[in-house]
């Protein structure tokens, strides 16, 4: 794929998260403001990733089908009705009416620019590859809630949703310029014969409880900064900001190390070890700088975990058919998602905020270090470092 071509893809991504993030990383807020209760915006926030459930796969499938580049293009357009609808909309039923619209929107825009960018791409450094692409959304990431932040603070919502609308436009835009994938012929049976080799099945797994954290930090991480230790909105977009720098400084080196390494699932789940223990070790954060120190030692985790989750997926799954079963493993990952910031709300409102990181933060550690040691029994230390003996499952 061309340099050109790349680039494109780089600023469609960085474009998704930016908008996603300058209005999600405040929409608990939005939400307490609207007076729902905390049960409510733990759903609604769950809803988000309840709604991906429901199209994403077919989406994917489609796209394998017929076409990414149009897939995609619809998918921004659902994307961007989500923030028109929440200019206009206030009351819960309608509010879960537009995150439904907007879960269906992020996620293909997730799923298909990711799956057609590994459908492009060569095989060799493929890590590093990957990399430019997640660098793309770690910018966009950080720099999205620190100017929804700052227009929150001194604006109002309002203005912040209608801004992140605009943008929103320029992904539909964005997506124009795309180079598309060549259609497959469809077949059922070749999704699931994919999807029963074991080593995606255990990345399937692995995608699930990496997805748990997510759901409870969407659903309680503003909640945690505003309420518990006391920052304003403009702290909280410093906040995620600083964390989307910090991610985009350690990708490049992630995947040049992944490139480099045949340690399979040994990254991932490292990461995921990493970012439980400081997952856990978040509530005790009572200063601005020392959540960031320990949010910056938790990303390092999840750095790792998220671009292996994603080159991982490349290696398991045929590339002709990327766009279904990436679209199955987002699911997978949003099932985890809903069902934590469902929980999560919940254990807000009848333990306060730190407790979901406790529990989330326990859970996955103890999961991650059952899997750690399964993966060891089929590896072989020497002096090379960690030699697959017997793979999860052999290609």
């Amino acid at each position: 794929m061309s340099r050109s071509r790349s680039v494109v893809f780089f600023l469609s991504y960085f474009l998704y998260f930016f908008t996603f993030w300058m209005v999600l990383a405040y929409l608990p807020l939005v939400f307490k403001a609207y007076d729902f209760s905390d049960r409510q915006i733990g759903f609604a926030i769950g809803l988000n990733s309840l709604s991906s459930i429901l199209l994403v796969l077919p989406l994917g499938v489609f796209s394998d089908y017929f076409s990414p580049k149009r897939t995609l293009t619809l998918g921004a357009i659902c994307f961007s009705g989500f923030f028109l609808l929440l200019v206009v909309v206030k009351d819960f039923y309608s509010v879960c009416a537009a995150v439904i619209l907007g879960g269906v929107g992020a996620a293909a825009i997730r799923v298909i620019l990711m799956s057609l960018y590994l459908k492009l791409i060569d095989i060799k450094g493929r890590g590093k590859k990957v990399a430019f692409l997640h660098l793309g959304g770690y910018l966009g990431f950080g720099s999205g809630p620190l100017c929804g932040g700052y227009i929150y603070e001194t604006f109002g919502a309002t203005l912040m949703i209608k801004l992140a609308f605009v943008f929103s436009v320029m992904i539909i835009l964005s997506t124009l310029f795309l180079k598309d994938a060549p259609p497959v012929v469809f077949s059922f049976k070749d999704y699931k014969k994919d999807i029963k080799e074991p080593d995606a099945l255990f990345l399937m797994a692995l995608v699930f409880v990496l997805g748990t954290h997510f759901g409870v930090e969407q659903s309680s991480m503003s909640l945690l900064m505003k309420e518990t230790i006391g920052l304003d909105k403009k702290e909280i977009g410093l906040v995620f900001f600083a964390l989307g720098a910090w991610m985009a400084i350690l990708v490049p080196f992630a995947g040049i190390l992944m490139d480099k390494g045949q340690r399979v699932f040994f990254l991932l789940l490292v990461g995921l070890l990493i970012s439980s223990c400081f997952q856990f070790m978040t509530p005790f954060a009572g200063t601005l700088y020392g959540l960031l120190a320990i949010r910056m030692i938790h990303t390092m985790g999840d750095t790792l975990a998220i671009l292996e989750s994603d080159v991982l997926t490349a290696r398991f799954f045929p590339a002709a058919r990327l766009g279904g079963n990436s679209g199955l493993i987002f699911c997978v990952r949003s099932s985890a998602i809903f069902v934590f910031a469902a929980f999560s709300g919940w254990l807000n409102q009848a333990w306060g905020y730190k407790t979901p990181f406790f529990i989330n933060g326990i859970m996955v550690f103890g999961f991650s270090l059952i899997a750690l040691l399964y993966v060891a029994k089929g590896f072989g230390v020497n002096t090379a470092g960690w030699v697959a003996r017997k793979p999860v499952g052999k290609r």
